[in-house]
């Protein structure tokens, strides 16, 4: 299949001219979803990740972002390999996820990027995966590649960072949540890590074309243990939970946190009636046995 679309996009088929007229566009060979990342992961990917990470993005993520680190003590007795998933805003928001984690942790971790975004270059998707160990995860629809590449990351020991909304929030509000993160975490029976991140949506928020200095918060929450017979739904339902008193929590205090709803903080639910006042609209009627 791709030497076929090579030799259209080349304007040549065998033994006779080719239908396709000169003046037709070249169609783009699509590389996203198999998109190869296996050799990011190699000793030598991995050893010049780190120099990268250590002596250039992770001092430049510090000194435009200046993140304040909370709740890594809750990681102090958790074995790795772990899931870790948090809120998503911004582009540094993969760097600040890196930043806050334990030493140890950062030289085997795998980013979910978004195949439709990272991944459409070849230039592009190889510096993802060598800067950040990035691979494609398909966003737009459920992926059994993307899957069964994720679980295998894991099973091999490697931390896997995920961001469950699927793409940057627009507005810093909450967005509905994809069971990815908790599949992965109950199929191979490791600790879902929870993340909450403020503060990265002024610096770089998304359709922004300048950064901007500030300040980030990152708070760490508890990590969730996959129980016996306990499927990936039940676990999103614990993990979204989580995340709601996290980002109570990162405003309020803990003890808040215990106590919240979705509409005290603006989870998915709250998002949506927040964002149909903002627009000015009016809010939707009910409808009845009438209409």
């Amino acid at each position: 299949m791709k030497n076929d679309l090579k030799k259209i996009a080349l304007g040549f088929r065998w033994g006779r001219p080719s239908a396709q007229p000169k003046s037709a566009p070249v169609p783009a060979l699509k590389t996203e979803g198999n998109f190869e990342t296996a050799w990011a992961r190699k000793p030598w990917a991995n050893t010049a990740r780190d120099l990268l990470q250590e002596l250039v993005l992770l001092p430049a993520l510090r000194y435009v972002a200046s993140p304040t680190i909370r709740g890594r003590e809750r990681l102090r007795h958790v074995e790795q390999p772990v899931v870790i998933a948090s809120n998503h805003v911004s582009h540094l928001d993969t760097g600040v996820v890196v930043e806050a984690l334990p030493q140890q942790w950062r030289h085997r971790v795998a980013v979910g990027a978004a195949a439709d975004y990272f991944f459409t270059s070849k230039v592009r998707g190889s510096l993802a995966a060598l800067v950040l160990g990035a691979f494609p995860v398909e966003r737009k629809r459920a992926s059994a590649t993307s899957a069964r590449a994720a679980v295998r990351l894991v099973e091999e020991g490697w931390n896997l960072i995920l961001f469950p909304e699927g793409g940057r929030s627009p507005d810093g509000w909450l967005q509905e949540m994809k069971p990815g993160a908790s599949f992965i975490a109950a199929r191979t029976k490791r600790p879902l890590v929870p993340m909450w991140i403020t503060g990265t949506e002024h610096l770089l928020p998304k359709g922004a074309k300048g950064l901007r200095r500030g300040k980030v918060d990152v708070l760490i929450g508890d990590p969730i243990f996959p129980k016996q017979k306990e499927d990936a739904r039940e676990l999103q339902v614990r993990f979204e939970e989580a995340l709601l008193r996290l980002a109570t929590e990162s405003t309020r205090d803990w003890y808040s946190s215990l106590k919240q709803t979705d509409a005290t903080h603006g989870g998915p639910g709250a998002a949506r009636w927040r964002r149909v006042w903002e627009r000015g609209d009016a809010p939707p009627r009910a409808r009845s046995r009438w209409d």
